[in-house]
């Protein structure tokens, strides 16, 4: 019956199919498909038989993936050849039963020398097979293997027990039998298969078909294991030693090898082994599936055409489970895939992944692919190393394809243009691809790294993972290493790569570029700006350069391109804010460092319009309070020239601490992602970000930070423990920072003996900040900042306590270790309000670069307002007053706000900066008059009397208040004092008797005097009224000389030579007068007032009496002293005081008479009602 026949497709008579739908059986399609080992069809390649005969090479080899019909042809090849071997006699029989699944194949139609090939060649050889993939299992360790083997080859020989074994020899029957029964040494065991091919030789006298199936899966199933070495020592010489028995016994007709990797072992060339890969041209036809071929199975099957576009090219397994009644492929490949990469790519590489985005999106990629050379390849550690032998196995297994004519090819690599071999291959790793990008971002390195880029700008975690990256990317290139300037290719490679798992950005490569040129550029783009075209979130451009020197070559990234151009992109137009990284190497050495630059657009946040007088500079911010940006002293900072540490003085509440704050703010690197997300905009828009160079600085440094406020000690263990206390929590919150585990064993003690307050050991606390700075560096890499805040209160509190003689030595040693010969140390900051008590001959504070009013070279405009800040303020405030829009604005807002609490002065190398304002006072003033355009309080905010019994202790203990200099300035004058700058405060100024240099340099450094130049000393004596130099000179006989001779005394002062040491004083404003008077008020109590030593002009002027006139006036002549009587209503007393010449009680009562007199003539009015007081 017609059914009962094999159906024959042929398209030129060239081609035969033998296909059996699933849904009909059919006995003879059955048999030869089930002898051939296929499922549903076959498709004829018995041509390959001639090829393989009429190849002059004694030995074939081909190496093919999986599914691509190595078995199904070698499973051909031996049903062709092999004879019989149970009965001689019956041999016709039996190859008439082979021949017949021949007969309709194209080899049927073969002749050689007038015979054709069934006739000549089929059945007449003795065929050994050998399959290594299913019959040979890999076990644990080396001897458990080799048992395996031992199994295998009994088995091998069991297969082969009906052999008559007459032709040989009692020896070799023997071994024969001890094969059959797996009794056998190791020894023996190298020889079994070339004892095998020997005994069938000798057998049949006929030389043997050698057949050996997937040759390399014993390898490639150790090459991973600890026994792998041992293994394949073992397995060459078993496979070596078939070819040379050969060599010696000619037993071998034919070989013909299959195996999965084309290696080129060098141990090939011992047995002239020709290895045809998926890549070759060579067999191709063979293995695979041709378009003619797959046009008669689509036809056969009833499919679509569209078939073509989902494999292009085929994989005989593949179209294997093919189903006939649904026109959707449904193949095996994705199983096979994926067990693939689960067991060679289990990690599988970032940078393959950014490939094959290029590869999916491009349709093709151009690789340099390594040889494959030996099997020590395919180790993982190796393939670690080198990712990008992976391209050499995606190739070899099929995935990926490439045309062999084009290659160019070296000794151990071959530059390439690659492609995905089917469409259902491409849909795979498109669906594959997200979870590969998944796992690898779990890996906490990955998503580090690329937070690191593109969030966190950690410059250090980045050169960490790129030095790690390099080290195992030394070998053949990887992503565009192909061009010349490889390294440069690698390092931008490895960036592209790992920037290209990244689901939040798009990486951007520039269109034209010189690959010579040592730079390499690449724009990561938000995705969320893309899809909204919202322009205000940070883009990154990174630059990657060359140089001998990476720290110079990180610089010079940075400065290429500063216009920020990319392609046709002006970035500052475009983009509000551009993170640009300089990252430079050489070879395996790298740096990098990044910078902040701003678009042309770019607007800074607006502050709200809520004051704030605190010291916190992140809070404020965050918040949003309205503050003056002094941020300009970030930039001294870092571009000081040699200055390593910084002793900075200013009165109270003049902004060191938040100075300090936003130091620590700026410098200090955040410990994790959620502290970088609350700082890094921070700074954005404020001074020292306008100059790009200093953000190269921003959130890099550890920075150690103290504050000595608020201690507390009435003894020296009490202020001892205060400090132990102190450090010691400081390095409790230090080890939250860090890595503590990572430390070695005597730092480790050393951290936790002070962290756990060890009181007995004073060393380690005097060590405590430069060993801290020494860990810090082992974990930042960075050296190290040290602020410390109100340092002079432990000093003053034990001046207080009568302890500084024994807590001086502890701060000194302190500050000596931290900020002297400390190459950890990379500046370091200490305010107060006092310059004293660290001045011996080896203390660190001789380090020190000190800043105060009195002389700041480098900080002069960084504490207190300036005019222009304040009208800032004013402005920003609605503060405005109607005077000052008419020609007089003398009482206008702002001249009242600079007598109140401008007035200030410091001296800097460009002159004295004049007119500073109280900072906390200008603020405290806003705060109550906002909106506001009159009826202002302008109130006293800078001192609270009630605090500062401190002060009025030591003026009161020194007499102070009685000195003349003192007096003139509570008179308005300007004075001159000899004033040592650098000499400090000695520690007891405290002192009853103690010297008035000491006292005039607390005052100013505390805040009532601020200094005034040469130009304001002599104006200032130019209009003092004359009665008031009579009242506060020393001289008494100005007391009663004419006005001529007090001009003459006034052009003698401007007319004396000071000396260098002088310098000029003045209080500086309203605020502080009136407080010093109400300070004088308060210890000038009146009911006490016992002075006879002070003139009495003096001793009124500290009563500080209301409505005082003094050599005023009064319509009947001048009154030396008058005031109106404090208890008794319409009463005024006149004080006239007279100088005796003699100091006898006669004398002085005649003066007394006079004066009193004088008065009743004088100034006696009708309802005028006198108190007369004599004066002796």
């Amino acid at each position: 019956m017609a059914e009962s026949k094999l159906k024959r497709v042929t398209e030129n008579e060239n081609q035969d199919f033998t296909v059996e739908p699933p849904n009909k059986k059919r006995k003879e399609s059955s048999d030869l498909l089930k002898k051939f080992k296929c499922k549903y069809f076959y498709i004829d390649k018995s041509l390959l038989i001639k090829e393989f005969l009429q190849n002059g090479s004694k030995i074939v080899c081909i190496t093919r993936p999986s599914g691509f019909g190595k078995t199904t042809n070698l499973t051909m090849l031996r049903y062709f050849f092999e004879m019989s071997y149970e009965n001689i006699k019956e041999n016709e029989f039996q190859n008439l039963q082979n021949k017949k699944y021949f007969e309709n194949l194209l080899i049927s139609k073969e002749k050689e020398d007038d015979q054709t090939y069934l006739d000549k060649y089929q059945g007449k050889y003795p065929v050994i097979y050998i399959d290594f993939s299913s019959a040979f299992k890999i076990e644990k360790t080396f001897e458990a293997t080799i048992e395996r083997f031992k199994s295998f080859i009994k088995k091998l020989f069991r297969s082969y027990k009906n052999i008559n074994l007459k032709n040989l020899d009692k020896y070799d029957k023997e071994q024969w039998e001890n094969f059959q029964s797996g009794i056998f040494s190791l020894y023996e065991l190298n020889e079994s298969i070339s004892f095998l091919c020997l005994s069938l030789n000798k057998a049949f006298n006929k030389n043997i078909i050698l057949l050996i199936d997937n040759y390399d899966s014993p390898i490639l199933n150790t090459v991973n294991t600890s026994f792998y070495n041992e293994f394949y020592k073992f397995y060459k010489e078993v496979f070596l030693e078939i070819f040379k028995q050969d060599k010696r016994h000619h037993y071998l007709f034919k070989t013909f090898i299959t195996g999965n990797l084309k290696v080129n072992e060098y141990y090939f060339n011992e047995i002239n082994l020709i290895n045809n890969s998926i890549i070759d041209g060579k067999y191709k036809e063979y293995f695979n599936i041709t378009d003619s071929e797959m046009k008669k199975l689509i036809s056969i099957f009833k499919l679509n055409n569209e078939i073509f576009d989902k494999y292009g090219y085929y994989d005989i397994n593949e179209l294997s489970t093919t189903n006939s009644k649904n026109t959707e492929i449904v193949n095996d490949f994705s199983s096979e895939f994926n067990t693939f990469f689960n067991e060679i790519f289990i990690n599988f590489d970032y940078i393959m992944i950014k490939d094959i985005i290029f590869l999916l999106k491009n349709g093709c990629i151009v690789k340099k692919i390594p040889i494959l050379m030996n099997y020590e390849m395919l180790k993982k550690d190796y393939i670690e190393k080198h990712r990008e032998i992976i391209w050499t196995l995606l190739v070899e297994y099929g995935y990926l394809i490439y045309d062999y004519r084009t290659v160019t090819a070296k000794f151990d690599f071959k530059v390439v243009k690659l492609e995905i071999r089917t469409n259902d291959v491409s849909e795979f790793i498109k669906n594959k691809l997200s979870s590969w990008k998944q796992n690898l971002c779990k890996d906490e390195i990955i998503k580090n790294a690329i937070d690191s880029l593109t969030h966190n700008y950690d410059e250090e975690r980045i050169i960490e993972f790129l030095k790690d990256k390099i080290k195992s990317n030394l070998g053949y290139g990887t992503g565009y290493d192909y061009y010349e300037n490889e390294f440069l290719d690698k390092y931008y490679s490895i960036i592209y790569s790992l920037l290209s798992l990244s689901d939040e950005c798009e990486v951007v490569t520039k269109k034209k570029f010189n690959e010579n040129d040592n730079i390499r550029e690449l724009l990561i783009i938000p995705k969320k700006n893309l899809k909204s075209n919202n322009n205000k979130n940070d883009i990154v451009y990174i630059i990657i350069n060359y140089n001998d020197i990476v720290k110079e070559g990180c610089i010079e990234a940075l400065d290429y391109n500063e216009n920020l151009e990319f392609d046709d992109i002006k970035l500052k137009e475009k983009y509000d804010k551009i993170i640009k990284f300089g990252i430079a190497f050489k070879k395996e050495y790298c740096d990098v460092i990044y910078e902040i630059n701003y678009g042309n657009c770019f607007k800074k946040k607006e502050m709200q319009k809520e004051i704030y007088t605190g010291e916190e500079f992140q809070y404020a911010s965050n918040k949003n309070f309205y503050l003056i940006d002094k941020t300009k002293m970030i930039s001294k900072l870092i571009n000081r020239k040699g200055i390593i540490a910084y002793l900075i003085t200013r009165p109270r509440r003049f902004g060191k601490s938040l100075n300090l704050s936003m130091i620590k703010e700026f410098f200090e690197k955040p410990i994790n992602e959620i502290e970088n997300e609350d700082k890094k905009f921070v700074f954005d828009g404020l001074e020292v970000s306008k100059d790009r160079k200093n953000m190269r600085h921003f959130h890099k440094y550890p920075v150690i930070y103290l504050n000595f406020k608020g201690i507390q000690g009435n003894n020296f263990e009490e202020i001892k423990n205060f400090l132990i206390d102190i450090i010691s929590t400081l390095f409790k919150n230090m080890r939250n920072k860090i890595e503590f585990e990572k430390l070695d064993d005597l730092d480790k003690r050393d951290w936790n003996e002070i962290e756990n307050k060890n009181k007995n050991n004073i060393k380690l606390l005097i060590n405590s900040l430069s060993f801290m700075c020494s860990c810090l560096r082992k974990f930042y890499k960075r050296r190290c900042i040290i602020l410390i805040d109100e340092y002079d209160q432990v000093l003053i509190n034990s001046i207080k306590k009568k302890v500084f003689d024994i807590v001086q030595p502890i701060i000194e040693r302190i500050f000596s270790c931290a900020f002297k010969g400390n190459d950890n140390l990379y500046f370091g900051v200490i305010t107060g309000c006092y310059h004293f008590g660290l001045n011996s001959s080896n203390s660190g504070a001789n380090n020190f670069t000190k800043c105060s009013l009195l002389k700041d070279n480098y900080f002069s405009d960084c504490y207190g307002f300036t005019e222009d800040e304040l009208k800032n303020i004013l402005s920003n405030f609605n503060i405005t007053d109607s005077k000052e829009k008419s020609d007089d604005i003398e009482d206008g807002i702002k001249e009242r706000l600079k007598k109140k609490y401008g007035g200030y002065s410091c001296v800097s190398n460009i002159g004295i900066i004049k007119n500073i304002y109280n900072p906390y006072s200008v603020m405290k003033f806003v705060q109550k008059n906002k909106n506001k355009r009159d009826n202002f309080e302008l109130s006293n905010y800078w001192n609270y009397p009630e605090k500062n019994e401190k002060l009025k202790n030591f003026l009161k203990n020194s007499n102070f208040n009685f000195n003349a200099k003192f007096l003139n300035l509570l008179c308005g004058k300007i004075v001159d004092l000899s004033f040592d700058y650098y000499s400090p405060i000695e520690y007891d100024y405290l002192k009853k008797d103690n010297s008035y240099n000491d006292i005039w340099k607390v005052l100013f450094f505390s805040g009532y005097l601020t200094v005034a130049d040469e130009e304001e000393y002599k104006e200032n004596i130019k209009n003092m009224n004359d009665k008031m130099i009579k009242i506060t000179s020393n001289e008494s006989k100005l007391m009663e000389i004419d006005s001529n001779e007090i001009q003459s005394y006034k052009n003698n002062l401007l007319e004396k030579k000071e000396s260098n040491d002088i310098i000029y004083f003045k209080i500086p404003n309203q605020e502080v007068l009136e407080y010093l008077h109400h300070l004088i008020d308060e210890l000038n109590d009146k009911k006490k007032y016992k002075s006879k030593k002070k003139t009495p002009n003096h001793c009124f002027f500290n009563l500080n009496v209301k409505g005082l006139a003094v050599e005023q006036e009064s319509g009947q002549g001048i009154i030396d002293i008058g005031f109106p009587h404090e208890k008794v209503k319409d009463e005024y007393i006149i004080i006239e005081i007279k100088v005796s010449k003699s100091d006898d009680k006669n004398s002085l009562s005649e003066a007394c008479k006079i004066a009193i007199n004088q008065i009743e003539k004088k100034y006696m009015m009708k309802n005028l009602n006198l108190m007369i007081l004599k004066v002796l």
